[in-house]
């Protein structure tokens, strides 16, 4: 094993700039803790196990790390520097309302357009955070990339998606999973009892999808509207409310909150073995099948 790992160090390149950013990417991304519900999970294709979240609690089981290879981190970074590029371009706007935190202080902004300067050391850059609902219904949360000012008796909550440049060109209407997600955002939002919520339309939202290739596709609309160009790298949809639509999404979150709330019982699970795809990646799979949590409510029935 030595002489294996001694002849690994000798393959390593000495003057590879490409050697040490592959090395420097490669790292392991923390799970999202199980105290927070997060709408995102909710609308994962396999759908949310209440029974995971409430065998999580009792057991103090750690969701799984995720490992990143170079190629994941570099995509995921150049989808975080364009939604922060469109959200300042708003701000220069004055139409963007978001959280500002001091890029020196650390002082926050909350809901409002970026500021001038901030009220606690007069410094003028800020990052851009996401506001952040929970529904005072289920506890499920959800957290809006931005939210606009266009004119209207309310905020209008804005999603931004950022989409390789051929998926894009063929895009005609939204991804399912993200009208999916925005419709439940929409219902969360009309859900919290936050101050902030009442601020913003819950009616309507709108999904902007960028292109990570600047040109993206010919566009006609853009003349009509008097402009000079020809092509546009940003495609939009309005999603309206449909709380039909997320229902279920709904009803799993509610049998989380009800469990922690003591309401309800242990509650039955998904899985019909433990050797079924989705239990290989349960954190609580041994847990789930060891006969110590019997299932208590069925709230599938």
């Amino acid at each position: 094993m030595v002489q294996f790992l001694k002849k690994m160090k000798d393959l390593q390149p000495k003057h590879s700039v490409k050697y040490l950013l592959h090395k420097h990417l490669n790292s392991s991304s923390p799970g999202r803790p199980f105290s927070r519900l997060h709408a995102s999970e909710l609308t994962k294709p396999e759908g949310l196990c209440p029974r995971m979240y409430a065998l999580a609690d009792i057991t103090h089981a750690k969701p799984k790390d995720e490992w990143l290879d170079a190629s994941s981190a570099m995509t995921f970074q150049i989808g975080r520097d364009q939604e922060k590029n469109i959200v300042h371009w708003f701000a220069d706007m004055d139409k963007a309302i978001c959280h500002w935190k001091c890029i020196a202080c650390g002082t926050l902004h909350e809901f409002q357009p970026r500021p001038t300067a901030c009220k606690t050391c007069g410094v003028k850059r800020f990052d851009h955070k996401e506001i952040r609902f929970e529904s005072a219904d289920n506890s499920a949360s959800c957290g809006i990339d931005m939210v606009v000012g266009l004119g209207e008796p309310k905020y209008r909550a804005v999603e931004l998606k950022t989409i390789d440049k051929e998926q894009f060109k063929e895009l005609k209407a939204p991804l399912a999973e993200h009208k999916w997600r925005t419709e439940l955002y929409l219902r969360l939002i009309s859900e919290s009892d936050h101050p902030f919520a009442k601020k913003v339309n819950t009616q309507v939202a709108t999904i902007l999808y960028v292109s990570k290739g600047g040109f993206g596709c010919a566009d006609d609309q853009l003349k009509k509207w008097g402009l000079y160009d020809n092509f546009s790298p940003f495609k939009e949809f309005e999603i309206k409310r449909n709380d039909a639509s997320v229902e279920s999404l709904a009803k799993r979150a509610k049998v989380v909150k009800d469990f922690r709330d003591g309401k309800v019982g242990m509650p039955a699970g998904l899985c019909p073995t433990a050797f079924c795809k989705r239990a290989g990646g349960c954190p609580v799979k041994s847990q789930c099948f060891s006969g110590e949590y019997p299932p208590e409510y069925d709230w599938k029935a």
